[in-house]
């Protein structure tokens, strides 16, 4: 009679007796002598047993890792004798001759064989070669929730688990949704500390209702902690009555690999952090000075949202040139091109200069709004001042071959709804209301080279500036005329 010796890496040896005939080995169960090895192949090798000729042979099905005999890979079918060892992935069968009795019935057995400096050997580089598994996995990856289901895999296989899942510290209130007797993990969440349970008896107090329906044996639960921080639980549990339970080796691995599941999750934290902070640092910078964004962004990082859609004072700024499309024609697609490009990096840098925010660009014109930012106390008085400024500049910067541009600005304050709205993955910001509707038409009232300012923003800036009044303007949409004023350079 021959027996094969499995020395699983992380288990007990089982016995296994071979009959007469071809045994299949292999990473499925239904194999004759099943070998749970993640590098095994579903039908790895087969054992021939001849007892008449008493041959035992072996050869490798095609395996994408290879039989190796003897620190040999097989390359064709080779005869085996008692003591030869073959390893299959981490898992080694040893061959041996047995003379006494074997029950006819029985195909495997668990071994009574004391553990051996050898077989403690083995168990210890099996673990060594998961953590090694397991640290390439988190070392270099960047999306937790996929490393964390790769880890949970490779645990589970390695620690013969029915089940395994590393837990996000924000999933534990839906720990019944991952299939987990909640009461085993509550303690480990709760005391902070790791929790074995080698076998549940009925009269266990982990003997719950959720554990008896899914047919939980034996469970381990190990918390992932950095500092003070819970960040996350690792939880595993066995089915099979037969199966080896959970023990204290289990626990040191699941302990070592918490820590490195710790540093990972960290890891991750601060990094999706920094790609939050700059992705809302460029999507400010669209319609703010540096300045502004910075001071906005300190907001959005506190509260994790930008401003929404809320009614406030506001001050509305609109400039537009003044027949864009016969200076088109003049200067050509190019030169226009290029005029308007320096005609928006110029006037863009005056809005930011007194604190403005760009709304948007409008195919020759623009937009901008003053007055979001609270540290701003005189948002009516800076918008003039960036108007003026813009007039001035016409002068003296924006010609192309002796053609000057000429625009209108309109300016005007009250009562808005303003804030951001969209998507996560994309977010505009806006501004609606009656006093923008007045602030555009104040802006065509202005063309050429003029400032025209609302009642509201005049009665701010009236001891600041020249005003003069312009009277009554007809807007569509109001019963009453606005009152324009128009702001004179000194």
């Amino acid at each position: 009679m021959w027996i094969l010796t499995l020395r699983s890496p992380s288990g007990e040896p089982v016995e296994f007796a071979l009959k007469a005939g071809v045994a299949k080995l292999g990473r499925n169960v239904d194999n004759d002598i099943p070998v749970p090895d993640l590098s095994a192949s579903r039908l790895h090798a087969e054992i021939e047993y001849i007892p008449d000729a008493k041959t035992l042979t072996i050869r490798d099905l095609n395996s994408t890792n290879g039989t190796y005999v003897n620190h040999n890979r097989l390359s064709q079918a080779v005869s085996l004798h008692s003591g030869d060892s073959i390893r299959i992935g981490e898992h080694v069968l040893t061959v041996n001759e047995y003379r006494g009795t074997v029950s006819a019935t029985v195909a495997s057995r668990p071994s009574s064989r004391p553990l051996t400096r050898d077989m403690m050997l083995e168990s210890l580089d099996h673990h060594a070669v998961l953590m090694y598994k397991i640290a390439q996995q988190l070392n270099t990856v960047l999306d937790v929730d996929e490393a964390l289901r790769e880890v949970s895999e490779l645990m589970r296989a390695a620690m013969g688990a029915d089940k395994c899942e590393v837990i996000l510290a924000e999933q534990f209130g839906r720990l019944n949704e991952y299939g987990f007797p909640a009461t085993i993990a509550q303690e480990a969440i709760q005391k902070r500390t790791t929790v074995i349970i080698p076998a549940i008896k009925k009269d266990d107090p982990n003997f719950t209702k959720s554990a008896l329906l899914l047919r939980v044996r034996s469970a381990l639960c190990v918390p992932v902690i950095s500092g003070d921080d819970l960040l996350g639980l690792i939880y595993m549990y066995k089915t099979d009555r037969e199966a080896r339970p959970f023990n204290d080796t289990d626990l040191s691995v699941a302990v070592a690999i918490s820590n490195q599941a710790a540093l990972t999750i960290q890891r991750a934290i601060l990094v999706q952090s920094v790609q939050r902070e700059q992705q809302a640092r460029n999507l400010l910078l669209r319609f703010l000075s540096p300045r502004e964004a910075e001071f906005l962004l300190k907001d959005y990082l506190q509260s994790g949202s930008l401003p929404p859609l809320t009614a406030r004072k506001l001050t509305v700024l609109f400039s537009d040139i003044v027949d864009s499309t016969g200076l088109a024609e003049r200067l050509g697609a190019e030169g226009f091109g290029e005029l308007l490009s320096r005609y928006y990096q110029e006037m863009t840098a005056i809005i930011f200069e007194f604190g403005g925010m760009l709304d948007k660009y409008m195919g020759d014109g623009l937009m901008a709004v003053f007055g979001m930012n609270p540290s701003q106390t005189e948002p009516e008085i800076q918008a003039v001042s960036a108007g003026l400024k813009m007039l001035e500049r016409l002068k003296t910067n924006l010609r192309e071959n002796g053609t000057s541009i000429e625009i209108g600005v309109g300016i005007n304050t009250g009562l808005v709804v303003a804030g951001y709205v969209g998507t996560a993955e994309r977010v505009e910001f806006t501004v609606l209301g009656d006093a923008v509707n007045v602030a555009h038409r104040l802006e065509t009232l202005a063309r050429p080279n003029r400032l025209v300012i609302g009642p509201m923003t005049a009665a701010s800036v009236a001891d600041r500036f020249i005003i003069q009044r312009l009277g009554g303007l007809e807007v569509k949409g109001r019963s009453q005329a606005v009152q324009a004023h128009e702001v004179l350079p000194k």
